[in-house]
């Protein structure tokens, strides 16, 4: 049985040993991330809003000052004074008359067309977030696997920056991509449920991402199915493992993410590193996997 200190402690040899390519990757990686998870709906967001904004200003004050107590008798007042009469004059003359007859047109047909032009910001709004989603599987997803397949391949070997990139050089990219949607598929959709299931499922399907870089051609419902065998009985161990991190988070708050970057960001991937090969070791010894299945980490792929 693996303990915290175990795993932290190979950890920390690890990554220091390749210091400064961990660092860098995980900079990628977290940037990527950053982009990728919430870019495109912020801005769809702001711009939906900037719209409705300014829609609302311009029709709403011109058909007020149009139509707004616009009655004959009351601008006809002669008792009235100089610049009632000339305001009655201004809009009853037949400049007056030809300006008010085109505003009114141009106003109906913008109150025509602002529902249209609405529905397409909208579909204009999911198309941009569908393209988010696409970009995020296709190549978010892959980088993700690469970055795991780079701290698994540093526990034993040498490691470029370049090697989270691997699933892109060999063209294997799109099936375990596409396997890391359904994980966040089914996680949301637990969490949509009820949030324990959800934090549940998260860590059941902890290991698939190390599974597919260590074996990218791997079946879906294997790695899942692996995934879950690895973790069984040790979903709330990994959750204590990630509690043991808040104190460096909190530092790493404090210094405005510097010691997030510098050194708890590779020191937290190489501990994850370090569990998924552990439970790795234990399924292989109890026959439910072999080195077929998981070849290993001894070269980038």
């Amino acid at each position: 049985m693996w303990t915290r200190a175990e795993l932290k402690e190979r950890a920390k040899i690890n990554f220091k040993r390749l210091y400064k390519q961990s660092v860098i990757v995980c900079i990628i990686v977290y940037l990527l991330g950053a982009i990728f998870d919430g870019g495109y709906n912020s801005t769809s967001n702001r711009v939906e809003g900037s719209v409705t904004y300014n829609q609302s200003q311009d029709s709403g004050d011109t058909t007020g000052e149009i139509y707004e107590n616009d009655t004959f008798d009351e601008d006809f007042n002669l008792e009235n004074k100089t610049d009632s009469v000339s305001k009655f004059v201004e809009k009853y003359s037949i400049g007056g008359v030809i300006e008010n007859f085109f505003e009114f047109i141009f106003n109906s047909i913008y109150n025509l067309f602002s529902g249209i032009s609405m529905a397409i910001i909208v579909v204009i709004s999911i198309c941009i977030a569908l393209i988010g989603v696409v970009l995020k599987v296709l190549i978010f997803n892959p980088i993700i696997i690469g970055k795991n397949n780079f701290f698994m391949g540093i526990r034993e070997n040498e490691r470029k920056v370049g090697d989270i990139l691997f699933l892109f050089k060999d063209s294997k990219f799109i099936k375990p991509a596409i396997t890391i949607f359904f994980v966040d598929l089914f996680t949301l959709l637990w969490t949509l449920l009820f949030i324990i299931p959800g934090i549940i499922k998260h860590y059941q399907y902890f290991m698939i991402e190390y599974i597919l870089s260590e074996n990218p051609d791997i079946d879906r419902k294997r790695a899942f199915e692996l995934s879950k065998y690895m973790m069984d009985g040790l979903i709330l161990e990994t959750f204590v493992l990630d509690l043991s991190f808040i104190g460096w988070d909190i530092l790493s708050s404090i210094t405005f993410g510097l010691v997030g970057i510098f050194y708890v960001n590779p020191y937290r991937e190489a501990t994850y590193a370090e569990l998924y090969a552990t439970l790795r070791e234990e399924a292989i010894q109890n026959g439910f996997t072999d080195v077929n299945e998981l070849p290993g980490f001894k070269t980038a792929l």
